[in-house]
């Protein structure tokens, strides 16, 4: 008869501080196939020593371990992982079946270390709950189940890889008188059909069902007593024999079936897994769950909302500059800073020799446009009056501000040259001045004088500030009127210099082409140094804003990226807190799994495909969210112009008007972030899982 196990001279040693203790001294043990033994002794034999040795949860210190044909005395690790997932077949004392899954997939297990499971591997666990008798409490988790029940769970787990040798310790321990003999006749049938058994057990009734006792003392085989032979395979085997599949065919632990384990259909299955079981582990604490995820949806979602944010800011920066033009060079009338000394005259600003002299000697630019403004003018008509903002332009002022003629016209070449008393209302003065009847033809009085309508303009949403362009224009209670009407016929003391030259509040050089702009503007710069003492003048080139604009937006968004990405690393290190906490209350799981199979490999996977699922889950949950922004955004602002009408007012424009604008490439950064977050904070809780040692993570109490 072949010799299943066979143990010569096995010596395991312990270092403690200082001091070696031998626990085997020396064990000679030969086990053949079909054989049923029981091992006794008393506390402090070496009893669970040699079982964590005949189960390659340990390495003797000296001697040699043969499994059939191999000595499996100096196999490393991953070697040890492969013998106990395919050639033993455990059953613990404490049942030690994993409580999230289910009966079926606690049978499954031990094929899952193997490759993946195919369709006959998972009707063979089917079977072997029939013959265990759960086949009614497949979908049943251990919760659910009685104790008797859940042992006979454990006893087809340890049959589903086909073993050489069940290896049992204390199968009944925790079991009444009945449920006992019901384990003890299961493991006699299974015996019977040729399986070898190596029980441990304390108690006599127990060991009287081997067909072998086998006792420990001191580290030494006491006393060897064989009370029947070994089984003989029989040839008409009964259905437990007829559930294992022979070597070869699909399904089988083997070279094929360990084939059938590779391709894509390995990988995915050896992910697949892992994830059904993370998600079921989420289920088991789904307020930490959430709170974790919490964590992770708020990382990805500020990704998308900042950048989004910034973006919408920058593009409508970037809009309301590129309307003042990109072919255009703005001169703004500015009050002189006090370190220039203090001003003989109250007069300063652009004149009209700077731009008549600039459109002369400077062959870019195309069109000068000129305006002189000033605000609150009183305006009448009859018993009516307002005040607003009086604008003396030009007609290319229409153009340059995008104003649309309602009714009428707007100011010509001709008036400007003839100094017409003419004007152009806007439509909110005309309605206040007029009432619903026509101003075109009549007459209103601006100034000491009256000028006659000639048209009305449609009404224009306001333009925003533009630091060191222009101030923030409201069209809606502007008078138009030729400039230079306004400088002769109109009071206004800073309107010329000493010698008598109108003085423009603002001037537009618009030249024929944008790529003359830069050189232009340092033209422009000399020419207005050189003719101007003071620094009462402003230049703004908008090609240069829109520049820095999208220099600034770079900027910003990286800015946004890194407030946002400490978002995320909050939410990771939130989920590496999480996974210590769970290798913790799950230390038990990991020593189960290692001991029916499980390489480390399969236990840093496991809890690394679990942090995964934590990320992804947190990283589409989200995108959904940053997605939402423009209307949470729309929302937001409503709220805070409801509730604090001041603080809403002083935002900058840029804000209040901005819209959102999600950053197309924000979504797979931000997801491939939290995935990337999820694995790089789930790695040292995984690898702390799989250097547990499979001895002490099965001793560990939850």
């Amino acid at each position: 008869m072949a010799t299943a196990i066979r143990l010569t001279q096995v010596r395991k040693d312990y270092r403690l501080a200082d001091e070696t203790v031998r626990v085997l001294k020396g064990i000679d043990l030969e086990v053949p196939e079909g054989d049923y033994i029981a091992i006794m002794g008393p506390s402090g034999s070496g009893k669970s020593t040699l079982l964590n040795l005949l189960g390659c949860l340990d390495q003797p210190t000296g001697g040699d371990f043969f499994l059939g044909s191999d000595n499996v005395a100096h196999m490393d690790d991953e070697q040890l992982a492969e013998v106990r997932s395919k050639r033993i077949g455990f059953v613990f004392q404490s049942y030690n079946l994993i409580p999230q899954l289910t009966v079926l997939e606690n049978i499954e297990v031990p094929l899952s270390y193997q490759g993946p499971i195919t369709a006959e591997g998972a009707a063979r666990c089917q079977d072997l709950a029939e013959l265990v008798g759960l086949g009614h409490r497949l979908t049943h988790r251990p919760p659910q189940l009685s104790g008797g029940q859940q042992q006979r769970a454990g006893i087809a787990r340890g049959l589903a890889n086909q073993p050489q040798y069940i290896l049992a310790d204390e199968p009944t321990g925790n079991l009444d008188t009945a449920t006992t003999a019901e384990i003890l006749a299961l493991m006699a049938r299974l015996n019977e059909e040729g399986k070898t058994i190596v029980l441990v057990t304390h108690e006599e009734e127990v060991a009287a069902h081997a067909r072998r006792v086998v006792r420990l003392r001191d580290g030494l085989i006491q006393s060897d007593l064989r009370l029947r032979p070994p089984a003989e395979k029989p040839v008409n085997p009964v259905p437990v024999a007829s559930l294992a599949l022979p070597e070869g065919v699909p399904g089988a632990v083997g070279e094929e079936g360990a084939e059938a384990g590779g391709g894509w259909r390995g990988v995915w299955e050896s992910l697949w897994r892992p994830a059904q079981l993370g998600i079921k582990n989420l289920q088991l604490h789904p307020l930490r769950s959430l709170l974790t995820i919490l964590g992770i949806f708020i990382g990805v979602a500020s990704v998308i909302w900042l950048l989004a944010v910034g973006e919408g800011i920058s593009a409508k920066a970037q809009e309301q500059i590129a309307e003042l033009g990109a072919n255009n060079i703005i001169l703004t009338s500015t009050l002189p800073p006090p370190s220039q000394g203090k001003a003989k005259t109250k007069a300063y600003g652009v004149t009209r020799n700077d731009y008549e002299t600039l459109s002369a000697t400077v062959p870019s630019i195309n069109t000068v446009i000129p305006v002189r403004e000033l605000s609150r003018r009183l305006f009448s008509q009859g018993t009516r009056q307002m005040y607003g903002r009086l604008i003396g332009c030009t007609p290319e002022y229409v153009e340059l501000n995008r104003l649309e003629t309602a009714r009428g016209r707007f100011l010509a070449g001709t008036d400007v040259r003839e100094g017409a008393k003419i004007c152009v209302l806007a439509e909110a003065v005309a309605l206040e001045l007029f009432g619903y009847n026509d101003p075109i033809g009549r007459a209103i009085h601006i100034g000491g004088d009256f000028f006659n309508v000639v048209g009305v303009m449609k009404a224009r949403a306001a333009m925003a500030e533009i630091p060191g362009a222009r101030a923030r224009q409201e069209f809606d209670r502007d008078v138009y009127v030729p400039i230079s009407t306004m400088w002769a016929r109109l009071p206004d003391s800073y309107a010329h210099t000493e010698s008598g030259v109108p003085i423009a509040t603002q001037v537009t050089l618009s030249l024929r082409d944008a790529r003359e702009v830069m050189d232009t503007a340092e033209v422009v710069r000399q020419t207005l140094a050189r003719t101007h003492q003071r620094e009462d003048y402003a230049i703004a080139v908008p090609l240069e804003l829109l520049q820095q604009a999208r220099n600034s937006r770079l900027m910003f968004i990286a800015m946004m990226g890194l407030v946002a990405a400490i978002s995320l690393v909050v939410g990771g290190i939130g989920i590496m807190n999480i996974m210590l906490a769970t290798v913790t209350e799950r230390t038990r799981e990991i020593g189960i799994r290692r001991a029916i199979g499980a390489r480390k490999a399969d236990i840093t996977r496991q809890f690394l495909v679990e942090t995964v699922v934590l990320s992804v889950i947190g990283g589409l949950t989200g995108i959904l969210g940053g997605l939402a922004c423009a209307p949470f955004f729309r929302l937001a602002m409503w709220g805070v112009e409801k509730a604090l009408p001041t603080a809403f007012s002083s935002l900058p424009d840029v804000v209040r008007t901005m819209v959102p604008v999600v950053v197309p490439w924000s979504i797979p950064v931000a997801f491939g972030i939290s995935v990337a977050v999820g694995v790089l904070f789930g790695i040292y809780p995984a690898r702390r899982a799989a250097e547990m040692n499979p001895i002490e993570a099965l001793r560990h109490v939850t």
